[in-house]
């Protein structure tokens, strides 16, 4: 009779592999569940960017007691409106539900003409009143709480005392202040004035003013002073520009003319867009943006694109911190614009007769008033008008350039400036670098996986196997810090050394290989298997010898320097840190990955078929390229794409081996910046929520759908060479 243990022993094993599957593929569904998550919440952190905008009413209909205003605008947050009537009175409204604000009426104490503001943006206001005087003044916002909401409390101060800047006559002033000067242009007829006041400083009075001046004008009716008070703008209603430099404002210079209509017609509106480097000029139902650039001829203003609109634009207001701009026809409608992408995002219904445009900082509140005091207000919710499919893979023509271009830089230390977030050169980039490290490493991996599994004796391959794949184990951070700092100078001050050991390395050994055949048999068979071993003196040698050679064959062939020889003869320049140092150093990180799976693949490669194809009188190396690497062919082909998604996804080497610059230039001696490289760089500075934050986590999901893709078609391919060469 059975012993009831051994009875049971089935059931137990059964049970044990029942619980095995059930836990393994509890695992294969927790994996594919954690790589679901991750894909959808990129895709939810991605997905505002490509939402449409939208503007609702908040607050519409008649204020009787509002006279005509002059002039509307926003606290910074654009919780407060802020309404500034023609007999000085200032009115301020709760654009928020939460909010209380106190105080809400000022005054100016004077009846206003116009008001403008600094024109390089901040809370500083000019007021013309009747007389032709211009005050200056500021708006302060204080925040506090009580037990449930908040409160703002506006008021006005004057930074310079209540002395105002007598103009006389004239058709259009400006201002700016940078600092301790302060800048104002007046445009009168026939002339324009340039009053530069220095030492200019808060809680005291303006001193004397001293005069610039730009006579014999004719048909010019706008001023406009341009970044930092460097540039003047001249222009008028018939669309002729004058460009002045007014970097001594005391002796202007004119720099270049030139006329910003195509064919007859007239300006119908204009306005300087956030920075001033741009002008819209709208003309009928088209707005043009001309900006100015630099060329061999001088500076010139160039037509970078045009808006259409459905009817003809009256008026133009841009915004305060980002190139968008609102445009109102005829029709009474505002059409929300943005240069950089060239797009028109939404539109908006406003009162007849709107003559007063204002638009919080940040683009969230907009209040247009028409001449009979009706008011209304609208949220907007806008938040990413600079992005769209052609400004991320398409070619943009941006401020102050010649032409359009693919470029990446999200960033500047200037609040005027316009970000580029084009991803072709960061896609370039990431290829680039896989490019150059699977050149080195598929070579190195797949000839070493060849002789290791196939040439080499056991007793060696049970130690360079093992070693090789603790490889994969080192820090790449290490590596990056060794190629950023040891490697990269080494190569760049024996460059031509370099080259040496490219062509005298694989020379030497191709003449030791087809010397040691003349060698005895009693000498040579003892060391079949152990090849590598003594190859590593000879490598080491031909290596010396290169680095000899290198100085000496620079100052005969390169007159001393390869790198000028390069620069001078071929146009080539060479960075220390570039896609070379990238390609080896990473080269090295992929090279256990790849060995790895291509060795055991070549060594799974049945015996019976070996020993069958040596039987019928196929050399060694017959037998590996036509029966082995065939069987292998699956495992091999996964290799190369397991290690090349490897190579796409690597941060810190590429992080500190290469200068990160996002450029377009296969050259191997230039760097680039990659998808992980530019997260890991500019992650951290990126405000949550914006723009850039977004277009980051974008580039995340392109990662991730690429190593996706790379490897469903490994995994496709391998599928059809395992049914193609399985039933070798």
């Amino acid at each position: 009779m059975q012993h009831p243990e051994l009875s049971a022993l089935p059931r137990r094993r059964a049970l044990v592999d029942r619980a095995t599957r059930l836990l393994v593929g509890m695992g294969g569904a927790g994996v594919i569940v954690a790589i679901a998550l991750i894909f959808f919440y990129l895709l939810w952190v991605v997905l505002p960017i490509f939402l449409p905008a939208s503007v609702t009413p908040q607050i519409g209909g008649e204020t009787p007691d509002f006279e005509a205003p002059v002039y509307l605008d926003t606290d910074d947050g654009g919780n407060v409106g802020m309404v500034i009537q023609a007999d000085g009175r200032v009115r301020f409204l709760a654009l928020e539900d939460d909010l209380e604000v106190l105080t809400p009426e000022q005054s100016l104490n004077r009846p206003v003409i116009a008001i403008t503001a600094d024109a390089g943006g901040g809370n500083l206001y000019a007021l013309l009143d009747t007389s032709g005087d211009v005050l200056f003044f500021r708006v302060n916002y204080r925040v506090s709480f009580d037990e449930t909401r908040r409160q703002i409390t506006p008021s006005i101060t004057y930074p310079f005392e209540e002395s105002p800047v007598t103009l006389g006559e004239f058709k259009d002033f400006e201002f700016h202040r940078d600092g301790s000067e302060l800048l104002i242009g007046v445009l009168a007829e026939g002339s324009v004035r340039l009053l530069e006041f220095t030492d200019v400083e808060d809680g005291f009075p303006l001193e004397a003013a001293t005069p610039g001046r730009i006579g014999a004008l004719s048909g010019i009716d706008h001023l406009i002073l341009g970044p930092s008070s460097r540039w003047l703008y001249l222009l008028g209603n018939d669309g002729r520009l004058e460009l002045y430099d007014i970097r001594k404002p005391r002796r202007p210079k004119h720099v270049h003319s030139q006329r910003l209509l195509s064919g007859e017609g007239q300006v119908d509106a204009f306005a300087p867009l956030l920075g001033r480097y741009s002008l819209l000029v709208g003309q009928q139902n088209i707005v043009t943006q001309w900006s100015l650039i630099r060329d061999e001829g001088g500076y010139r203003f160039q037509d970078i694109r045009q808006f259409d609109f459905p009817a003809p634009v009256r008026l133009l207001r841009p915004e305060q911190r980002r190139k968008g701009f609102v445009a109102i026809d005829t029709a009474e409608t505002a059409h929300f614009a943005f240069a950089t992408s060239g797009r028109i995002t939404t539109e908006a219904q406003l009162p007849a007769g709107t003559q007063v445009l204002g638009i919080s900082p940040r683009a969230h509140h907009l209040l247009a008033s028409a001449p009979d005091g009706e008011l209304a207000t609208f949220t907007i919710d806008n938040r990413h008008p600079d992005i769209g499919w052609r400004t991320l893979l398409g070619k943009v023509w941006y401020e102050g350039y010649a032409e359009p271009i693919f470029s990446w830089q999200s960033s500047s230390a200037g609040n005027d400036f316009e970000a580029k977030f084009s991803l072709v050169p960061l896609i370039f980039g990431t290829l680039k670098a896989a490019l150059y490290a699977m050149l080195v490493a598929t070579p190195l991996a797949i000839l070493g996986a060849m002789y290791t599994a196939f040439f080499m004796a056991p007793a060696m391959r049970r130690i360079v196997k093992p070693g090789i794949e603790v490889m994969a184990a080192l820090p790449t951070v290490v590596l990056g810090f060794l190629a950023g700092l040891w490697l990269a100078p080494l190569i760049e001050a024996n460059l031509a050394a370099l080259l040496c050991v490219l062509f005298l390395v694989p020379l030497g050994l191709l003449l030791l290989a087809w010397l040691w055949r003349y060698l005895p048999d009693r000498i040579t068979r003892p060391c079949q298997g152990w090849y590598a071993l003594l190859a590593i003196g000879p490598i080491v040698a031909l290596f010396w010898l290169a680095f000899q050679l290198g100085g000496p064959l620079e100052r005969v062939l390169f007159d001393g320097s390869l790198r000028d020889w390069m620069l001078n003869e071929l146009g080539i320049a060479y960075d220390q840190r570039n896609a070379l140092i990238v390609g080896i150093a990473m080269g090295m990180a992929v090279v256990p990955t790849i060995f790895s799976i291509a060795e055991d693949a070549i060594y799974g490669v049945p015996r019976n078929l070996i020993n069958g194809s040596l039987a019928l009188g196929a050399t060694p190396w017959q037998t590996l390229t036509r029966v082995v690497l065939l069987t292998a062919s699956p495992g091999l082909f996964s290799a190369v794409m397991i290690g090349f998604g490897r190579a796409v996804g690597e941060t810190m080497i590429v992080l500190m081996a290469t200068g990160n610059t996002p450029i377009m230039d296969w050259n191997i001696f230039q760097g680039m910046r990659t998808f992980a490289a530019n997260i890991a760089v500019e992650m951290p500075e990126a405000e949550v929520g914006s723009s850039h934050f977004r277009i980051l986590f974008l580039t995340a999901l392109l990662l991730f759908l690429l190593t996706f893709v790379v490897n469903s078609v490994a995994e496709f391919v391998r599928q059809r060479l395992r049914a193609r060469y399985g039933s070798l």
